[in-house]
């Protein structure tokens, strides 16, 4: 179903890389979230969560189209403008994009098919020539759908951020946040913002089962924030 999307996906989107300078011959590196481009001059949408909570040895990387293509050099992400009431990250990296996204402006009907995705469980080590092995870093597709409209708020140390969209049925995981959520038809109907509370089942013999839902934030609001800062981005087949 989702097989035309996700050969979008694997161009389009790409892992957000925090690297901590500990040391002169250290780094602490891991997978912050996930990215995607939307348009082929570098431009790219995240949560702006995923940039949160940096000291002055903090740098994003963008490392490449995971696992098929490394980028060499590592490139450094440039921040374009956010959005941190509604968690929504606009960035640039100096490469060109053939393949991106486009954004769908209306908010999906409940019932939906949809497919979550991004960069979990990545697996980083060094190797034998100072570098990194990065064959642990993969791509995670999910096919779900629309439960029900949300907004809600989410607390961390710097900010209460509103995410305002739908609910889907299953969770993303860590590294997944700022992951493009589309249709079958390749659109970006929004990005990977949080996960609701657990909630519990409980049946008369007290069993219990715990829930989660992804809350994903609906990519009219990223459209509304790049048309407010004249970006070029791509919806419906028509540029703005």
């Amino acid at each position: 179903m989702f097989e035309k999307a996700v050969k979008i996906a694997k161009s389009a989107m790409f892992p957000i890389f925090r690297w901590e300078q500990i040391s002169s011959t250290e780094a602490r590196v891991s997978i912050a979230g996930t990215g995607f481009f939307i348009n082929s001059k570098g431009y790219f949408i995240s949560a702006a969560h995923v940039f949160d909570n940096t000291v002055e040895s903090t740098s994003f990387l963008y490392i490449g189209r995971l696992p098929e293509e490394v980028h060499k050099p590592r490139l450094k992400i440039r921040e374009i403008v956010r959005n941190n009431d509604y968690d929504i990250f606009v960035g640039k990296i100096e490469v060109n994009s053939e393949k991106y996204f486009n954004l769908e402006k209306k908010i999906p009907n409940i019932g939906r098919s949809v497919c979550v995705s991004g960069y979990p469980l990545a697996k980083i080590k060094p190797n034998d020539q100072g570098g990194l092995e990065l064959g642990g870093v993969r791509r995670y597709f999910q096919p779900s759908f629309v439960l029900d409209r949300a907004k809600v708020n989410c607390i961390n140390r710097e900010f209460t951020r509103i995410h305002d969209g739908f609910l889907v049925r299953d969770v993303g995981l860590f590294g997944m946040s700022g992951g493009p959520v589309f249709d079958v038809k390749g659109k970006v109907i929004g990005i990977q913002g949080s996960v609701t509370p657990p909630r519990e089942s409980k049946n008369a013999a007290g069993r219990s089962i715990s829930v989660e839902n992804a809350i994903v934030i609906r990519s009219s609001l990223v459209l509304d924030l790049l048309r407010a800062n004249k970006i070029r981005s791509n919806f419906f087949g028509r540029f703005y």
